[in-house]
């Protein structure tokens, strides 16, 4: 008689994946790992790296979640760190060096981390939130925001922009030392922990 092999009835599911996700990384700095991104497709994307985990391809005017590869049509957030910088746009001719906001936040439903870049027609996309944290003397993790898209058009063509909504303040205690902490994390790392030396060029409106 054959003994049946019980390991192969085993299922090793995402709880298990998600225990032990820190396994061989015990010795890694949390802030060396660079979050993922969240990239809003435009009609220039390469949309082949845009694909969620069903199969299905991100449309434009669409964000996606490199880490999750998650399609969002709209997603709540905290801002933790913003900082100003520049990136070469190699698609002018010839290229130059341009302005850029790089930002990390975290999602409002699980607290994971994720970076955006901000250039070319939405570069002051968070100006708003900027504007109201400095003027109610609050620092920007303490203001939920949804992002949403708003399309835009010219002789050129048409593309879209992020649009940055402020929801209200937050007043869970608890949620507002976890965000303290990070942001003061991320502000003491500074720019290295945004800034891609090979930042992808659909993170920005064809224009």
């Amino acid at each position: 008689m054959i003994k049946e092999d019980k390991r192969a009835i085993v299922k090793y599911g995402p709880d298990r994946l998600a225990k032990n996700a820190r396994v061989g990384m015990g010795g890694v700095d949390p802030l060396d790992i660079r979050p993922p991104t969240i990239l809003l497709a435009q009609a220039l994307s390469d949309f082949t790296v845009l694909v969620d985990t069903k199969g299905k391809t991100t449309k434009v005017g669409e964000y996606f979640h490199t880490g999750k590869l998650k399609i969002l049509k709209t997603f709540d957030a905290y801002i933790l760190f913003a900082v100003k910088g520049t990136y070469i746009d190699k698609r002018a001719k010839p290229p130059v060096e341009k302005q850029i906001y790089r930002v990390l936040g975290v999602m409002a439903d699980d607290f994971s981390l994720f970076a955006m870049s901000f250039k070319s027609s939405y570069l002051y996309t968070l100006s708003s939130l900027f504007s109201v944290a400095n003027a109610q003397k609050r620092p920007m993790y303490s203001f939920r925001i949804t992002f949403e898209v708003k399309e835009l058009s010219n002789d050129d063509g048409k593309w879209f922009v992020p649009v940055c909504r402020i929801k209200g303040t937050e007043k869970d205690p608890e949620k507002l030392i976890l965000l303290e902490d990070l942001a003061r994390d991320f502000d003491k790392k500074g720019e290295d922990v945004v800034e891609d030396r090979n930042e992808r060029e659909q993170e920005g409106p064809p224009f």
